[in-house]
C-alpha cells in the first residue's frame, strides 16, 4: 500500500480561505450568481457575457477566457472552471459555509500543466487580490 502512495502524481495546490463578516446566505446567493463575477473577479467588466450552454466569456489581464459555474445548490459548492476557449476546462472547488453569523470562503487553485513556480505563484496573488476584492464588496 504504501509503494501505491508514492507513486501517486498530485499537482501542487494552495488552498485560500477568507472570512467575511456577512452571513451565509448572502454570500452565497451573491457568488451563486454568475453576473456578479466581474464585480470582483479580474475580467473586463464590459466584456463578460453569458454564451449559449450556459458558460460566460471575457477578457482577462491573460487574454479571453471562457467560465463555467456550478449550478446553485443547497451545499455551498461553488466551483467553477476560467479556461481558454476551446481547451477543456479544469474545475476549481470553492466553498462557503456558515461561520457563526458570518461566513468562511474556501478556494483551492491546482498547478496548471507547463505552469512554473513562478507563475503558480503570481496566481495565487491574483487570486488572493480578487477574493479581498469580493471581501470589500461584500461587507460594503
Amino acid at each position: 500500500m504504501l509503494a501505491l502512495l508514492r507513486n501517486l502524481k498530485m499537482r501542487r495546490s494552495h488552498t485560500i480561505t477568507l472570512q467575511i463578516e456577512r452571513p451565509y446566505a448572502v454570500v452565497y446567493r451573491f457568488l451563486a450568481d454568475p453576473r456578479n463575477f466581474s464585480q470582483w473577479a479580474a475580467v473586463d467588466e464590459a466584456t463578460f457575457v453569458p454564451l449559449e450552454g450556459g458558460d460566460w466569456s471575457a477578457m482577462t489581464p491573460g487574454g479571453p477566457r471562457h467560465y463555467r459555474f456550478t449550478p446553485p445548490n443547497e451545499f455551498g459548492v461553488l466551483d467553477h472552471a476560467q479556461f481558454v476557449p476551446g481547451e477543456t476546462p479544469l474545475f476549481t472547488p470553492m466553498r462557503v459555509v456558515a461561520n457563526e453569523e458570518g461566513s468562511e470562503l474556501l478556494f483551492t487553485f491546482f498547478r496548471r500543466a507547463g505552469m512554473s513556480d513562478a507563475e503558480f505563484d503570481s496566481t495565487i496573488e491574483w487570486i488572493t487580490t480578487d477574493f479581498l476584492t469580493l471581501k470589500s464588496v461584500l461587507e460594503a
